[in-house]
């Protein structure tokens, strides 16, 4: 399984610029960010019309030489955020080759059916929402504790909250329906910058969590803890189950406090019991010999 390190920005929208790319992934290293994903979005809703069970959704973007160059200075995984409308892109996800080779898959309703859909069916790691269009879906109590227990996080994104006055607003009324919803759980942070100056620090995003309706020690999850849990469930999700086989180089010992102590136990009783007997032997000795004479002291 691939290491990663905090702290976490999962939501880097890919540009085809190279140099935009370079100064957004320095701008990260610059402010202390250690494993990214870089985001790439498909509207399900205007796919084309083709073959059912045909691959619809894209190949992920050639980022290798960005890996090579800021090899020992973050971690880059790749991401996909489905937009949808309809149930009907379970099929598609689940005859799909191209998904396996993302690292994180989110999911972006564009309505009410799909975002219950995405709470309770939905096979990917993240629920995320249009920063304009976000404000009118509003996930209810039910759906949120399921999205929860299926080990779902919901992303909010503040870098639109940065650019635009009403993004802001439309941001703040998600994070508070999730706060009064399902008290904020599973909540990350993600920026969602197109350039550099759209960045913020990762402590910086933390104390956001006020704003947002989250307490300090959420906020500190949601660009540490919560982001390494989504890591971990979509690298299950990929791998599946699997078999492992550990094998030793040397002899197993096995170990246990109660034998020692009960072993130490009997290795006194032992010693008292030759104590004992060496008392008696000396005495029995004492008895048969003849008695000892008694020196007068004038």
């Amino acid at each position: 399984m691939e290491q990663t390190k905090p702290f976490y920005d999962f939501s880097i929208p890919f540009n085809k610029d190279d140099s935009v790319m370079r100064a957004l992934l320095n701008e990260l290293v610059e402010l202390g960010y250690k494993t990214i994903a870089i985001e790439q979005s498909f509207d399900h809703s205007k796919k084309a019309p083709g073959k059912r069970g045909s691959e619809i959704f894209p190949e992920p973007h050639k980022i290798e030489h960005l890996r090579k160059e800021f090899q020992n200075k973050l971690k880059i995984l790749q991401r996909i955020t489905i937009l949808y409308v309809d149930v009907s892109v379970a099929h598609a996800m689940s005859v799909s080759l191209n998904l396996r080779k993302f690292n994180i898959i989110a999911g972006q309703p564009k309505t009410d059916s799909a975002l219950t859909h995405c709470c309770t069916s939905f096979n990917g790691d993240l629920i995320t929402f249009d920063h304009v269009a976000g404000s009118r879906l509003l996930v209810n109590r039910k759906a949120y504790q399921v999205a929860v227990r299926r080990g779902m996080f919901f992303e909010i994104k503040y870098a639109p909250a940065i650019v635009d006055s009403n993004n802001r607003k439309d941001m703040i009324k998600i994070a508070q329906n999730f706060c009064t919803k399902g008290k904020s759980k599973n909540i990350i942070f993600s920026s969602g910058a197109e350039n550099r100056f759209q960045l913020r620090g990762p402590y910086d995003i933390a104390n956001l969590a006020f704003i947002f309706g989250l307490s300090e020690d959420q906020g500190k999850n949601a660009v540490d803890r919560h982001c390494r849990q989504v890591f971990l469930k979509a690298e299950s999700r990929r791998l599946g189950k699997v078999i492992m086989f550990v094998k030793g180089n040397g002899p197993v010992v096995f170990s246990d406090s109660s034998e020692g102590e009960h072993s130490g136990e009997d290795d006194d009783i032992e010693d008292l019991d030759t104590q004992v007997g060496n008392d008696v032997e000396s005495e029995v000795t004492n008895d048969n010999n003849q008695p000892n004479k008694r020196l007068k002291v004038g």
